[in-house]
């Protein structure tokens, strides 16, 4: 019990706090069955869209604690941030907040107005600081979705409704699909027992399930969620996911261009444009970007190789706010990333200029003889030739222009026909001077340097 959720009302609270949580799950005084608040003027009769939910209750505009930090962009369904406190302190601050806001208070950390559900939960994390998360339920409730005949209630409330029948799992999952199709809800996904469907911006999960506890009878599952963005989804496509943290739908297909087709022409019936004719690569993913007169924003790419020949799709919402708030920072940071920037080129600079300093080559001087034909002539080399039998003589007096220089002598081999000179300096410095002089061949002498650049001259 020492990291529990809270998801105390305001009486539980009086009662002992170690047992909070487990009193505000299982009891809180609560009865089995889900608070109506469906008499107002303004309940929507309807699964609400997101522009109505949010004239109701935008979480994305909600009061935030003192000195708390988002831990993901707020949403107009959901909201999750750091606080210091306790978790006393947190829920409370939370509850007057609803309640000023005309919500009314429920069991189990729930909250209702105009037909809406929201849970509050607040998670200590043992260092004096909290986790707050609110999410919005939605104005659907779980009692009100279909059933199959025969289905038992077992428990109906705020959050969940649960049933059990003697059908066999199979045929009730068909069953409840057929029954909330007929009812205009969309497959949004599923994942083995669970199946998801959409209205609106309401999602109800569906879990059909054995219960051999219960011996062998279907278990049927249901709960629901408001989402920030009624993101379309395609048909015939694998692995379906949604999350709202941020907005974003997943999905594999076999074929990008039915789902660019897709999504333009979907898309455009709501006032979505793309800003661009075709996708483009942003960041080595195939991207296309839609955009609205809200100035609201969906992007469609493929992030990955999903495999076995399909494609991972991605296809994230970003609100107004979410987009302005980014602008603002990349606005505030300009400053200092151009500074950084330029520091980083300055420094780049100063540094390959050392570079090219501790690089740059002395220039030695050779004075070639005055008959001297030049074969070839590059920074680092020169060849020549001279008259027969003069070789040994035009490299003598090398030796002599090198010694007087500095150079050390670190091999020498004349001989009338050929020989070889090495010369060296004590920063990595070296030339090597050979020639060939068989009395019927040309005569030539070859000069070669090695980090310093060689000059002639007669």
């Amino acid at each position: 019990m020492n990291k529990v959720v809270y998801l105390c009302s305001r009486t539980v609270m009086e009662k002992v706090f170690a047992a909070c949580v487990v009193g505000c799950l299982f009891g809180c005084g609560a009865k089995n069955q889900a608070a109506e608040d469906t008499t107002s003027a303004d309940t929507i009769k309807t699964p609400a869209t997101v522009e109505q939910a949010a004239r109701v209750l935008d979480l994305s505009t909600f009061p935030l604690m003192d000195g708390a930090k988002p831990l993901e962009t707020p949403q107009v369904a959901f909201l999750f941030y750091l606080a210091t406190g306790d978790v006393r302190t947190a829920f409370e601050f939370n509850r007057k907040a609803l309640l000023a806001q005309g919500w009314k208070e429920l069991p189990r950390g729930n909250f209702s107005r105009s037909g809406f559900i929201v849970f509050v939960s607040v998670t200590p994390n043992g260092d004096g600081s909290v986790h707050v998360r609110l999410q919005n339920q939605g104005n659907v409730k779980p009692g009100k979705l279909p059933v199959p005949p025969n289905a038992k209630p077992v428990y109906v409330g705020d959050s969940t409704a649960t049933y059990e029948t003697a059908a066999a799992v199979a045929a009730t999952a068909d069953a409840i699909r057929n029954l909330f199709v007929a009812q205009g809800w969309v497959p949004y996904g599923d994942d083995g027992d669970t199946a998801v469907f959409k209205q609106n911006a309401n999602l109800a999960t569906v879990t059909v399930s054995s219960a051999p506890a219960q011996g062998g009878k279907t278990m049927i599952q249901y709960t629901n969620q408001l989402i920030s963005a009624d993101i379309p989804a395609p048909p015939n496509v694998e692995d379906l996911r949604y999350v709202d943290e941020p907005p974003e739908l997943t999905f594999a297909t076999t074929n990008q261009d039915t789902i660019v087709d897709f999504y333009r022409k979907t898309l455009a019936t709501a006032g979505w444009k793309s800003t661009m004719d075709k996708m483009v690569d942003v960041d080595g993913k195939p991207t296309m970007i839609f955009r609205n007169p809200t100035k609201e924003m969906i992007t469609l790419s493929v992030p990955y190789d999903y495999g076995s020949g399909k494609l991972g799709v991605s296809v994230r919402f970003q609100s107004a706010a979410e987009i302005a708030e980014r602008d603002r920072k990349r606005k505030e940071a300009a400053p200092k990333l151009r500074a950084a920037a330029e520091a980083k080129a300055a420094k780049e600079a100063k540094e390959a200029a050392e570079l090219a300093e501790r690089n740059k080559v002395p220039k030695v001087a050779v004075t070639l003889p005055a008959d001297a034909k030049v074969v070839k002539q590059t920074t680092d080399s020169i060849k020549f030739t001279v008259g027969k039998g003069k070789a040994k003589a035009a490299v003598e007096s090398f030796r002599k222009q090198f010694r007087d220089a500095g150079w050390k002598e670190d091999v020498a081999s004349l001989e009338r026909m050929a020989g070889t000179l090495l010369f060296s300096k004590g920063d990595g410095q070296s030339v090597n001077i050979t020639y060939s002089d068989t009395g019927f061949m040309p005569t030539e002498v070859s000069v070669s340097a090695f980090r310093a650049e060689l000059e002639a001259a007669k």
